[in-house]
């Protein structure tokens, strides 16, 4: 998922995400295009859910990211899975 070089920048970000109340973290990536869930379900890091599960992806704040590009927010992110 390699774009064009930019001064030896490949256009990649990764971010840190986890579910809340759980230590582990997972690390995904994508373009700086690429929302936080499309970035989440291209790397899916959770074994024991599906990669399908319902889900809002928010900050520390409580913001919902979901649907907001990988380059817009800079910390870790905590999955919700919904019912």
């Amino acid at each position: 998922m390699r774009r064009g070089s930019l001064k030896g920048y490949a256009g990649i970000i990764n971010r840190v995400v986890k579910i809340a109340g759980v230590v582990k973290e997972h690390l995904i990536s994508g373009t700086p295009e690429t929302t936080f869930e499309q970035a989440l379900r291209d790397n899916w890091p959770f074994e024991d859910h599906d990669a399908k599960s319902k889900l809002r992806i928010v900050t520390d704040k409580g913001v919902d990211v979901t649907k907001s590009t990988l380059s817009s927010h800079e910390g870790t992110v905590l999955v919700e899975f919904l019912e």
